[in-house]
């Protein structure tokens, strides 16, 4: 039995290639297009990058909220301080001339003319000047703040300068005393007067004026002969009174 075969078509080795060709050709283009998206796709996500940084750049800048502010408070107030003092200014009431007070004549000083304390006198104990001598009285060593003046009982006693009398007293140890204070930093203290004085506390006396007598020795003294003691303070220390009086 013979075997027929089929005779081949010309046509086919034809028809292979053009399935080769399409097929090579649709590969092509699936390449083609997915290379084609990528780079778009890149190109589309460095152009929105751009965008955001012009858009960014471009944005004004604005300044802090708390900064204008606090610059339109000290305006405020410069403003307000300026106008506050210029009303003070334009409200200040007219001021009145001062009037001058007429002029006072100074006061008279008084002056010191100094005088001794008794008509006759003769010096019995100087002033010793802070050195100890001893008292023929108490038999001790002790600092003579005074002058003795010697004298007969009942000697007038005159002020050796002018002043105010600031004290008078009767002392235990020194007997009937009085105090005149100067006006100058100097006190004067007669001591050993007898009882009838002849000036009181707050009298104003005059150089020379009769202040008393002189009457028994004080006790501190008893034991001299009959004398005034007297003391001289300047500045409140004790002075020589002899160079008061001469």
């Amino acid at each position: 039995m013979k075997t027929q075969t089929k005779p081949k078509s010309k046509f086919r080795g034809f028809y292979t290639a053009l399935a080769l060709s399409l097929v090579m050709i649709g590969a092509a283009c699936v390449f083609a297009y997915r290379q084609t998206s990528q780079t778009l796709e890149q190109n589309l996500n460095s152009l929105n990058e751009q965008m955001e940084v012009t858009t960014t750049a471009a944005l004004p800048y604005e300044a802090p909220v708390v900064g204008v502010q606090t610059d339109v408070a000290r305006e405020t107030e410069t403003t307000t301080a300026a106008a506050t003092a210029a009303a003070e200014e334009t409200a200040a009431p007219e001021t009145t001339p001062e009037t001058t007070a007429p002029e006072t004549e100074p006061e008279e000083t008084p002056m010191h003319q100094l005088t001794p304390p008794l008509s006759d006198f003769s010096i019995l104990n100087p002033f010793s000047d802070g050195e100890l001598v001893k008292s023929e009285t108490t038999g001790t060593w002790q600092t003579h703040n005074g002058v003795d003046l010697s004298c007969a009982a009942g000697s007038d006693v005159f002020a050796i300068d002018t002043g105010t009398v600031s004290e008078v007293c009767s002392d235990a140890l020194w007997g009937y005393t009085v105090t005149i204070d100067h006006d100058n930093g100097i006190t004067s203290r007669y001591c050993g007067l007898d009882g009838t004085l002849e000036v009181q506390e707050g009298d104003t006396v005059q150089t020379g004026q009769k202040l008393g007598v002189t009457g028994a020795n004080p006790d501190l003294e008893s034991a001299a002969e009959p004398h005034l003691h007297l003391e001289v303070k300047k500045g409140g220390a004790y002075v020589d009174p002899t160079a008061y009086f001469g």
